[in-house]
């Protein structure tokens, strides 16, 4: 390379991918070519498609890439080896994420162990499945010894995801709590042995917690989150969807404590009223994102106060809050001009009154099983130039079939409308905005 322009071309490829030829050589070559410059990557993902590639089938070509890596992240069929290959050849590494595809990986405690023993510069840990055929391969693989030996060896963590691990106790967690008091942020997704011991332990230990998801765990009780909310300062994210034990004096005293709370995820939480979403309101000014969707207590007054006291709102989840009229979306409309994402499915009380005055700001709006009609399509189609997905299923009052599905660009809106109503002039004048 001309050391003349060698410079500017590593500022312009600051932060981009390089993407090799499908031919896996073609892959080997670029790592070996950039690293003969001593061009190197501090962020690598490594995707395994076969589980017959082999730690020497690769050794030659991206070991001195690993050298200088700072963060990995393993897709794919990943086995032990594998794992445990690139990992023991990263000295400097500071995240881990390790994913399955459909047909889920092999990772076991073996990798973990071998995390615990080379890297105890880690800051950050995810071992996550992202599709539903995948969560027992992975979390059932993953058990208490690995984790244990990961809060000893690797002191200075700081981000923890255990998504499925079906088999992670409070031993582990309790362990964690002890020997990683720096921990800032911890997904427990569908952990479902984890109790209230773990987290008083956590909220105890851990009191520079931020962010905190214990989504599904079901044995988790309004003790955890009020001792979470005494001591955790700092929290700014609380993901408890699918907690139903979780009750109103969990969330009145996090709003009392935890006035800089940002996100809150209360989905199919039943037991939740009108009483902690108004107690939210009035404490968490600072909310962006709520999600309180199947929350069938939920009425009107909850979020009239939260787009009174909660203007800087981006993201609001009613799904199937059947309680909710017009009179709270109007409210909405009204205050919290930064709204994105609102998700109104099953909301059965909802029409044209409140969407076409709520539709100028959205780039994600959900209104299938509402009794929208065609008015407010129109308006959505005229307003929202940011729209990037729409979606209508089930919209009886719609006009037309075509009207009653997803859509993913403003453009193919727009077209369906013009052909159902060609004179509409408005449509033509406004120039569309496909989003990719």
């Amino acid at each position: 390379m001309n050391h003349k322009y060698r410079s500017q071309l590593l500022e312009k490829i600051n932060g981009v991918i390089l993407l090799g030829d499908k031919d896996k050589s073609m892959k080997a070559s670029l790592f070996k070519w950039l690293g003969m410059r001593r061009i190197y990557l501090i962020k690598m993902l490594f995707v395994v498609s076969n589980f017959n590639l082999t730690p020497s089938s690769i050794e030659n070509e991206y070991v001195d890439q690993f050298r200088y890596t700072q963060h990995i992240v393993m897709r794919g069929k990943i086995r032990d080896n594998m794992a445990i290959f690139i990992i023991t050849h990263c000295p400097c590494l500071l995240s881990i994420d390790i994913s399955a595809d459909y047909n889920g990986n092999q990772i076991t405690d073996y990798t973990l162990q071998s995390i615990a023993e080379h890297c105890t510069g880690l800051q950050s840990i995810s071992e996550h499945c992202p599709h539903l055929q995948s969560l027992e391969i992975i979390g059932g693989s993953i058990k208490d010894a690995s984790i244990i030996s990961i809060s000893a060896h690797c002191t200075g963590l700081k981000s923890l995801n255990l998504l499925c691990c079906l088999h992670v106790t409070d031993t582990s967690i309790i362990s964690l709590s002890t020997h990683c008091s720096g921990l800032q942020s911890l997904y427990l997704q569908n952990c479902n042995k984890i109790t209230d011991a773990s987290i008083i332990s956590l909220s105890n230990h851990c009191t520079g917690l931020q962010s905190l998801n214990l989504e599904y765990c079901r044995q988790i009780s309004d003790v955890s989150i009020i001792s979470i909310s005494t001591h955790c300062t700092g929290l700014q994210s609380l993901y408890l969807h699918g907690c139903n034990r979780v009750t109103d004096a969990s969330i009145i005293s996090i709003s009392t404590h935890r006035a800089g709370l940002q996100s809150l995820n209360l989905g199919h939480c039943s037991q939740i009223t009108d009483a902690s979403i108004i107690s939210i309101s009035t404490h968490c000014t600072r909310l962006q994102s709520l999600n309180l969707g199947h929350c069938n207590l939920i009425a009107d007054v909850s979020i009239i106060s939260i787009s009174s006291h909660c203007s800087g709102l981006q993201s609001l989840n009613l799904e199937f809050c059947r309680q909710i009229t017009d009179a709270s979306i109007i409210s909405i409309s009204t205050h919290c001009s930064r709204l994105q994402s609102l998700n109104l499915k099953d909301c059965h009380q909802i029409t044209d009154a409140s969407i076409i005055p709520i539709s100028e700001n959205c780039t994600r709006l959900e209104v299938s099983y509402t009794n929208i009609t065609d008015a407010s399509l129109i308006a959505i189609a005229k307003n929202c130039t940011g729209l990037q997905y729409l979606e209508t299923y089930q919209c009886c009052s719609l006009s037309s079939d075509e009207l009653r599905h997803e859509f993913k660009s403003l453009s193919e809106l727009r077209a369906v409308l013009l052909s159902i109503y060609p004179s509409t002039p408005r449509l033509t004048s406004i120039s569309c905005c496909l989003i990719h």
